[in-house]
C-alpha cells in the first residue's frame, strides 16, 4: 500500500528553521518498507528557505502559528496539499505533539478534501494520551497509542484485506458503530535490535537536508524517572530498553557514509543512566577507531569524571543537562529528583574535564513566583552554562502538572492548543504573577539569556567544540546562526 507519513508543521510556520528531522517517523517508515509497503515521510517543518531565529523574535512571532492556522491561503498548506495530491497515498499517518494538534488537524482536513478515500492515522504524544480528543474530529480515521511500528504495521495489513474488524489491534482506538473504542495496549517492544535503522532516505527532498538535520540517534527508548512536568514515559514507558552496541554502531556507520555525518546527537532522554552501555559504547567508539564526534543529554546526578572523561575520550563534544530551576521548592514540586548542591557539583566536573555543556532551564511552573523566576535566572549566571536553553513552563496533558494547573483554574481542559509554545510570553500557568507582570518578566528572562548566549565568549566556546576541520558544512550552518544572533544582540544594544 502507499503510506504517506506527515510531520505536521508548527516553527515553520512561526518562521523558525527546523534543524531536526522526524526521527519517529523515520523509524515507522523503515518498518513498514519491510513489510513491502511504498512509503514517503514528508516533513512539513523542513524548509531550506526559513532562517535563524534568536528566542526573541521567536516569542515575539508565536502569534503567527495561529494565524496560519486559521489562513486558507497560506503557502504550507498548498504545499501540504500538492504534496498529498501528487503522492497518492491509500493512507496517511500524522505524528502529533501537543502544540501540533491544530496544524495536525489542518493536515486530516486537507487529506479529506483530496480524497475522501484516504484514511487518516494520527499517533505520537498527544493522541496516546487524548484519543478521545482525537477522534472527535470527523477527519481522523483511527489513533495510534503508544510505540507505532507493529500497531501501524497491523492496522496496513487489516485494511489492505479489506478487514473491516479492528478489535484483535492492541494499541489502536477508533470509532465503531457511532461509538469510539480502545483497544487494549500495546506491550512495548523488547527487542530494539529486531527494528530496522531508521529510514532517512524516505524523506521527500531528502537531498536538501544537511548532515547536521540528519544526524539524531536513539541508542535507548524509555525513562525511569518521573518528572511532573515530562511526557515521555507516557510514550515509552518507565522500563528503559537499550539498543546492543553493535546495533548502534552500525547505523553511525551508515551515517558516515550514507550522509557524511561526522557529528551525532545523542537523543535518549538520560544518556548516562546506564553507565555499562555507556562504557561499552564508548570503548567500541575507540577500538573500532569510528572517526565521530557526538553529544548527549543527561542528569546532574548520574555524571562522574572518570565517566564524563571516558565520553570525551571517545569523541564527545557536548553534554546537555537538565537543571530546570534555581529554586529547590520549585525542583522539589516538578519531582525533578535533584538538589542545587548536585548541580553545581556536576557542573564541577565538566569544567574539570573541559567539557562543553549547555543546560536547559524553565520557569512559569504553577505556584511559581517572581522571586523564584529571578533565581532560576540568577543560578544560571552563577553556574556559568556554556550554552543556556529556556522556555516556559508548559503543561502536557496526562501530566501532574498539567493537572495542577487545571485544579488551579490556570488552563481550560483541553486548552486552546493554537496558543501552546514554550516561547509564547503570554502563555502563564502560575497563579502567583499577575497576566502583565509575568508578560514582562517572561521578555526579560529571554533578553538576559539571549544576551548570555550571544557573548564572544559563549560563541568562541561553542567554536571549539564543533571540529569544523571534519565537517565545512557545519561551519557555515554556525555562521548563519552567529550573525542572526549577533544582530538580535546589536539591536538590544541601540
Amino acid at each position: 500500500m502507499k503510506i504517506l507519513l506527515i510531520d505536521p508543521p508548527y516553527d515553520r510556520l512561526v518562521g523558525f528553521r527546523s534543524e531536526w528531522f522526524p526521527l519517529g517517523l523515520c523509524c515507522i517508515a523503515s518498518y513498514l518498507q519491510s513489510y513491502n509497503h511504498e512509503v514517503s515521510i514528508y516533513h512539513a517543518e523542513h524548509s531550506p528557505d526559513t532562517r535563524y531565529k534568536s528566542i526573541i523574535n521567536y516569542a515575539d512571532d508565536f502569534d503567527k502559528y495561529r494565524l496560519a492556522i486559521n489562513s486558507e491561503q497560506h503557502p504550507v498548506w498548498d504545499e501540504v496539499r500538492q504534496q498529498i495530491s501528487s503522492f497518492k497515498p491509500d493512507v496517511v499517518g500524522v505524528s502529533v505533539i501537543t502544540p501540533k494538534v491544530p496544524s495536525a488537524f489542518k493536515i486530516a482536513e486537507i487529506c479529506k478534501s483530496v480524497s475522501p478515500y484516504i484514511k487518516v492515522v494520527f499517533g505520537g504524544h498527544h493522541p496516546t494520551v487524548r484519543p478521545d480528543e482525537i477522534l472527535l474530529n470527523e477527519n481522523v480515521d483511527f489513533v495510534i497509542r503508544g510505540e507505532g511500528e507493529e500497531t501501524f504495521r497491523e492496522l496496513i495489513e487489516k485494511y489492505r484485506n479489506c478487514s473491516l474488524d479492528y478489535h484483535t489491534i492492541s494499541g489502536l482506538s477508533f470509532h465503531c458503530n457511532g461509538e469510539v473504542v480502545h483497544n487494549v495496549d500495546r506491550k512495548c517492544i523488547d527487542d530494539l535490535d529486531s527494528l530496522p535503522a531508521p529510514a532517512r532516505d524516505r524523506l521527500f527532498n531528502l537531498s536538501s537536508y544537511t548532515p547536521v538535520q540528519l544526524s539524531m540517534v536513539m541508542t535507548s527508548r524509555g525513562c525511569p524517572y518521573q518528572c511532573h512536568f515530562c511526557s515521555s514515559k507516557n510514550m515509552w514507558g518507565k522500563t528503559v530498553r537499550f539498543r546492543s552496541i553493535e546495533n548502534v554502531l552500525e547505523e553511525i556507520q551508515q551515517l558516515k557514509s550514507r550522509y557524511s555525518i561526522s557529528n551525532i546527537s545523542i537523543m535518549d532522554d538520560s544518556f548516562t543512566l546506564n553507565r555499562k552501555h555507556v562504557e561499552a559504547f564508548c570503548s567500541a567508539l575507540v577500538k573500532n577507531h569510528i572517526d565521530i564526534t557526538w553529544s548527549c543529554l543527561t542528569r546532574v546526578n548520574i555524571i562522574s569524571d572518570e565517566l564524563i572523561n571516558l565520553m570525551k575520550r571517545a569523541g564527545c563534544t557536548k553534554v546537555d543537562l537538565g537543571i530546570e530551576s534555581g529554586n529547590q521548592r520549585v525542583l522539589d514540586l516538578i519531582n525533578k529528583g535533584i538538589t542545587l548542591e548536585q548541580v553545581r557539583e556536576a557542573v564541577k566536573i565538566l569544567k574539570r574535564n573541559k567539557m562543553y555543556w549547555s543546560g536547559f532551564f524553565m520557569f512559569g511552573f504553577p505556584t511559581e513566583t517572581e522571586d523564584e523566576v529571578f533565581e532560576t535566572l540568577n543560578f544560571l549566571k552563577e553556574i556559568k552554562p556554556d550554552w543556556a536553553n529556556i522556555s516556559i513552563f508548559t503543561p502536557y496533558p496526562k501530566t501532574q502538572l498539567y493537572e495542577l494547573s487545571v485544579g488551579k483554574g490556570m488552563i481550560t481542559d483541553p486548552p486552546d492548543y493554537t496558543l501552546y509554545s514554550h516561547q509564547n510570553p503570554h502563555l502563564r500557568f502560575t497563579d502567583k504573577i499577575p497576566e502583565d507582570r509575568f508578560y514582562l518578566l517572561a521578555k526579560h528572562v529571554f533578553s538576559e539569556v539571549h544576551k548570555f548566549n550571544s557573548s564572544y565568549g559563549s560563541l568562541i566556546k561553542r567554536a571549539f567544540t564543533r571540529k569544523y576541520h571534519k565537517n565545512p558544512q557545519l561551519l557555515l550552518h554556525d555562521i548563519r546562526k552567529v550573525l542572526s544572533w549577533l544582530k538580535k544582540r546589536k539591536e538590544q544594544l541601540v
